[in-house]
């Protein structure tokens, strides 16, 4: 798997959320490039996970609550995805401390599926929503 380039094919048209997605693609790209994210126990899993955490907290807080003062019609299913990746990654440190070795794997595939689906996909949705109320 080849690196994620950022480019503004990628952008939801509001810098902040911007800038928040990128972190995901750095997040990706740490996956990708290192060779000890094959080993269940590398620091770049763990700091990966770390950063999964900080990445949930930080930014569906601030998409939910720009959702939200605009009226976004989708922000319900916005929640419902949010909350399943928080699920998700709880489930990547539990079985990181099993010491599953599919772990890095797993993750790199979740964080990629997770790119293409709900930023490239579902986010998207609200570029046009968040265009249209001025937001940027």
């Amino acid at each position: 798997m080849e690196p994620i380039q950022w480019s503004e094919k990628f952008s939801v048209g509001v810098k902040e959320l911007d800038e928040q997605h990128h972190q995901l693609v750095k997040m990706l790209n740490r996956l990708i490039s290192t060779r000890e994210s094959t080993d269940t126990h590398s620091e770049t899993i763990s700091d990966v996970l770390q950063e999964m955490t900080q990445y949930a907290q930080k930014h569906f807080k601030t998409e939910e609550s720009l959702l939200k003062q605009y009226g976004y019609p989708g922000l319900e299913q916005q929640k419902e995805e949010h909350h399943a990746y928080r699920l998700k990654t709880v489930d990547f440190s539990d079985a990181t401390m099993l010491s599953i070795d599919a772990v890095p794997q797993i993750l790199l595939n979740y964080l990629f599926d997770w790119w293409i689906h709900h930023i490239l996909d579902e986010d998207m949705k609200y570029k046009s929503f968040f265009a249209k109320k001025g937001v940027k």
